[in-house]
C-alpha cells in the first residue's frame, strides 16, 4: 500500500486508480484543501456574498469530486490551474441557470474554508487585485504556489525559530545587521544561510510548480506567469 503524494497530477492520478474509498476521501479533501482560496476569490470577484460565495466554494469542490470530472484531468492535457478554472467557469454557468448554489454537505468531508479570514483577507487584497477576474484567480494561484514552498521549506528547517527571522531574506526584504544580531551569526555565515535558502526556496518553488504543469520545459514558462501576475 503506498501513501497518496502531495504533488496535484500524481494526487489525480492515484485517485482515478485507487479503490480505496477511505484514502481516496483523504486525498481528494487535500486535493480541495490546496485550491480552494482561488476559487474562493474568484467567486467573490462575480458579485456573490460571503455565505453564498462559500457554499458555492463548497459546492464546487463537491461537484468536481462527485461528477468524475478528475478522470478528464489528464496530466498530457496541459497546467491544472487551467483545468480548474475551466471547471469552476462552467460550475457557476449551470449554477447560475439553475438559480441556485449548493450547500455544505454530502459524502464528503467539508472542506475547511477558514471562512472569517478568507474573508478579512479578500478584502484587504480587493483593492489591489487586477479588473480582470481570470487575472485575479491566477494571482491567487501564485500566492498559494508561493504558500506552498515556503510551506515544504519551514517542513525541512531544524532551527525554526531562526527560520522565521529569515523568512523576509527569500525577497530580499531582510535587514541583515538586525539578523545578525538576532541569529548570532556573523556577516560571513549569515551570508552563506542567506544563499542557501533561497536556493533550496528556488528548488522547491519549482517542484510545485512542476507539479502542475505537463512538461519539465514548461515550468520556466509557468514561473515566468505567474511572477508577472503577482507584480500587477
Amino acid at each position: 500500500m503506498h501513501d497518496f503524494q502531495t504533488t496535484r497530477w500524481s494526487l489525480i492520478s492515484q485517485v482515478r486508480q485507487d479503490s480505496d474509498s477511505g484514502r481516496v476521501r483523504t486525498a481528494l479533501g487535500e486535493l480541495c484543501q490546496r485550491n480552494w482560496y482561488p476559487v474562493y476569490a474568484f467567486i467573490r470577484r462575480r458579485g456573490i456574498g460571503v455565505e453564498d460565495a462559500q457554499d458555492l466554494t463548497q459546492g464546487f469542490f463537491q461537484h468536481l469530486l462527485t461528477h468524475d470530472l478528475i478522470s478528464r484531468a489528464q496530466r498530457e492535457k496541459g497546467r491544472f490551474r487551467s483545468f480548474l478554472l475551466g471547471c469552476l467557469k462552467h460550475h457557476l454557468d449551470n449554477e447560475w441557470q439553475k438559480g441556485t448554489s449548493k450547500k455544505r454537505g454530502g459524502h464528503l468531508s467539508p472542506v475547511h474554508l477558514d471562512a472569517m479570514d478568507a474573508e478579512e483577507r479578500y478584502r484587504l487584497e480587493s483593492r489591489s487585485m487586477a479588473a480582470d477576474d481570470d487575472t485575479v484567480f491566477d494571482q491567487q494561484w501564485a500566492q498559494s504556489i508561493l504558500d506552498q514552498a515556503v510551506a515544504l521549506l519551514r517542513t525541512e528547517q531544524a532551527d525554526r525559530g531562526r527560520f522565521e527571522l529569515m523568512l523576509p531574506a527569500l525577497l530580499g526584504n531582510e535587514d541583515r545587521v538586525a539578523l545578525m544580531e538576532a541569529t548570532g551569526m556573523n556577516e560571513g555565515s549569515l551570508k552563506v544561510a542567506i544563499h542557501r535558502l533561497r536556493k533550496r526556496y528556488r528548488e522547491l518553488l519549482r517542484q510545485v510548480v512542476a507539479d502542475t504543469v505537463e512538461t519539465d520545459a514548461e515550468v520556466d514558462e509557468e514561473l515566468a506567469y505567474l511572477t508577472a501576475c503577482l507584480r500587477l
